[in-house]
């Protein structure tokens, strides 16, 4: 008899919760037995879908990037403004999103390149694929806020959006340590303000 398929909603179930864990918990922090308790599922069943924890994370993560980047862009698309107010607002809309959760875990993949620095190739390179995609969209908004002459451009677009992302990063970091977002309320407001205008002739 052939075997049946696979229920793909069990696997997406899988697949939220250890994002939840992960966040909360990180990688090295969540066992196999509490994703198997909080999913419900036995151990043989997750290794119907996964072959191993770690192939877990690479797709986990892969799942992440996936529906956060549809909802970026879904929201994103409903903001009728110029390019770097857009970006701006999407931002704050992120941050209050962050505020009304009842623990700031922040961004999945922010707190697990933290912890997995020195992890396996499959699992850096999941990291990394999520970050360069997000990199090379903040670089192609900061180009076109060149174009439109609202960001300076002194700087590469490129150097633009590393130097953003990196300080959005630590401003993560330091809301799960303070419990506030009030360091990245003071990242935006000081890029948006100071850091990305174009420079005045003296």
């Amino acid at each position: 008899m052939a075997q049946g398929r696979r229920p793909e909603h069990d696997r997406e179930q899988i697949l939220e919760k250890g994002m939840q864990l992960f966040n909360k918990l990180g990688y090295h922090g969540t066992g196999l037995t509490a994703i198997l308790k909080a999913c419900q599922v036995s151990k043989g069943s997750f290794y119907n879908f996964f072959g191993s924890k770690e192939e877990f994370a690479v797709e986990m993560i892969e799942h992440y990037h996936s529906i956060e980047c549809q909802r970026w862009d879904a929201e994103y698309a409903k903001l009728d403004h110029p390019k770097l107010e857009k970006m701006r607002i999407q931002l704050e809309n992120e941050i209050n999103k962050f505020e009304s959760e009842d623990d700031n875990f922040g961004c999945l993949i922010a707190n697990l390149s933290g912890e997995l620095g020195n992890a396996s190739p499959a699992l850096k390179e999941a990291i990394r694929h999520s970050t360069a995609y997000v990199l090379e969209s903040i670089e192609q908004d900061f180009k076109q806020c060149q174009l439109d002459g609202s960001v300076r451009n002194d700087l590469t677009p490129k150097q633009l959006a590393h130097l953003f992302w990196d300080s959005w990063q630590g401003a993560l970091l330091r809301m799960k340590v303070d419990s506030s977002t009030a360091p990245l309320h003071e990242l935006v407001n000081l890029y948006w303000n100071h850091i990305l205008l174009p420079h005045k002739e003296k």
